[in-house]
């Protein structure tokens, strides 16, 4: 057990974590990977990831798309596999690779598309400490606000109705067009 100074010890430490993870910055900064984070941390303070185990589903590529038509940025391309492979260079994600696949991370094959992504990995999985904070909402939302304030800063207002909703804002066209790939992939159901 832990006690409360090596607990905000710990806090602090992901919230560095967050705030240095790496992004693309060829086109402006490429908001993918704080964008999934916060994909993630709703996911799972709605329950909807309940074990330590995140899948590169419908639902997490749908709130991935519904904070990218409010963050996202119109010269990148709104693809959630991306990160979800990088990630892993941030020493807090941790892939999980199917049985057949265990060869690609230790010969650190590079991942580049969302097909190859699923054939791939079986499921991402967090640091078992920073899992059990994002259970918790008081430390789960100190932790998005460290991100926010980091990658879309003056917006935690914006970012926490964004977390309540499930609608898009009116999605720019390179939104929809990433919506109607993952649909045409059978990512997305109609309904």
């Amino acid at each position: 057990m832990q006690s409360p100074e090596e607990r905000a010890k710990l806090l602090v430490y992901y919230g560095k974590k967050f705030q240095k993870v790496r992004v693309d910055r060829a086109h402006g900064i490429a908001p993918h990977k704080p964008i999934l984070l916060l994909s993630v941390i709703e996911s799972i303070q709605r329950g909807a990831i309940a074990k330590n185990r995140i899948f590169l589903s419908e639902e997490l590529n749908t709130c991935f798309l519904k904070y990218w038509s409010y963050l996202g940025s119109a010269s990148h391309n709104p693809d959630a596999s991306r990160p979800f492979f990088f990630m892993k260079s941030g020493k807090f994600w941790h892939l999980m690779p199917k049985i057949e696949y265990k060869h690609i991370l230790a010969d650190k094959i590079k991942l580049k598309t969302f097909t190859e992504v699923r054939r791939a990995i079986e499921y991402a999985y967090l640091d078992e400490d920073l899992f059990d904070f994002l259970k918790q909402k008081n430390t789960s939302d100190s932790l998005r606000a460290v991100l926010v304030s980091r990658w879309f800063p003056g917006r935690i207002a914006e970012i926490e109705e964004i977390s309540r909703t499930d609608r898009f804002r009116n999605p720019p066209v390179y939104t929809q067009d990433a919506y109607e790939k993952f649909y045409q992939l059978g990512l997305l159901s109609d309904g």
